[in-house]
């Protein structure tokens, strides 16, 4: 009795963020659904009846997820260390371009071209974002910028190689597509019925293992100190470079698992602009400051923003509230999100301050 307390206490404590943020953002969205002649307890009943309570619409939901889940933790990741990441996007689209072309191009057997096309994309995603980590070192550039302005190279060099060596030339002409990928490689679908497919496995299993890491191995509390206390890291000899190149890398990795899942088990091929118009990155940036980089709370937090998402589908088929409404929602937790943030960044400098003052008087 006292484990299933201890658990619910847990999770509650992990959960109680989300939650109120949610909670904010809802109100937010039901003024405007009031301003716009509509109920909102019941555009919210429909929006949630077809996002988590009907079966058919639970599986796009949890299809949806998926990638959301694993850029949460590749977010999450970074900058749980102090490595502002925000390159997820281009480090998805490297992974899984790269992962496509090895699953099209190499003739092997699926049971050996499956985790070579997954090691080869994570390769990708690391690597890409490791360039970052190295322009830091060796000229001190800006991590923030570097990773933002790499998303839109890894998207204008993917746009180009899939409209001229890798574009499928089988189809119309007009669409900016590779081939498919062989049915060997298709994660597995869990009905015919519906899209949820292996993937939402691969999300969950990486939630466990990061969750594992950052609890119980070296390099989790090395990465978690170093975010927490750069200074603190240091003198306890941590070394930081090392740490920062691993972090990036593991980050952009996870990215690429992301944009794997995605091809692999739902649209089975690289097509122009993809994941930067579906904008899983920028979601699953959002679900992990809701869960406060918590990798449980990105679990959550990513599954009730892909609802949000797949439930705005199907109430803008049914009202005049447009699909933005989701948005609206979206936007306003993580606005009330980076205001918690915002106060505590506040905080923490008044304090800082205050200490070299009393420092200084010391002196």
């Amino acid at each position: 009795m006292n484990k299933i307390r201890s658990f619910v206490k847990w999770l509650g404590g992990i959960l109680l963020q989300p939650v109120i943020a949610a909670f904010l953002g809802l109100l937010v969205g039901a003024v405007f659904i009031v301003i716009s002649n509509e109920n909102p307890i019941e555009i919210y009943a429909n929006m949630f009846q077809k996002s988590f309570f009907s079966p058919y619409y639970l599986t796009q939901t949890l299809t949806r997820a998926t990638p959301i889940i694993i850029c949460g933790i590749a977010t999450a990741a970074a900058w749980r260390a102090g490595y502002i990441n925000i390159g997820v996007e281009g480090q998805m689209i490297t992974g899984a371009f790269a992962a496509t072309i090895v699953a099209i191009y190499v003739d092997l057997p699926g049971a050996i071209l499956l985790p070579l096309s997954a090691v080869v994309g994570m390769a990708a995603g690391g690597l890409y974002a490791s360039v970052v980590a190295v322009l830091n070192l060796k000229f001190n550039s800006s991590i923030v910028i570097c990773t933002l302005m790499m998303n839109y190279v890894a998207n204008y060099v993917a746009s180009y190689l899939v409209s001229y060596p890798f574009k499928d030339e089988s189809g119309d002409g007009l669409s900016l597509m590779t081939r498919t990928i062989p049915e060997s490689v298709h994660f597995i679908r869990f009905s015919s019925s519906n899209t949820l497919n292996f993937g939402i496995v691969v999300a969950v299993v990486i939630v466990a293992l990061f969750y594992f890491m950052g609890k119980k191995t070296v390099f989790g509390y090395e990465s978690k100190m170093t975010g927490l206390n750069p200074d603190f890291a240091r003198y306890g000899g941590i070394f930081e470079r090392r740490v920062m190149l691993k972090t990036l890398a593991l980050s952009g990795a996870i990215a690429g698992i992301a944009g794997i899942c995605e091809i692999f088990g739902y649209k089975y091929r690289y097509t122009d602009n993809m994941f930067t118009s579906a904008s899983y990155a920028w979601t699953g940036l959002m679900a992990a400051l809701i869960a406060d980089l918590h990798p449980v709370g990105v679990l959550f937090s990513s599954v009730f923003l892909a609802g949000l998402q797949v439930g705005g589908q199907a109430i803008q088929r049914s009202s005049t509230i447009p699909l933005q409404m989701a948005t609206v929602i979206q936007s306003s937790i993580t606005l009330f999100v980076s205001a918690k943030l915002g106060i505590k960044f506040l905080k923490s400098n008044r304090l800082k301050k205050k200490r070299r003052e009393q420092g200084g008087g010391s002196l």
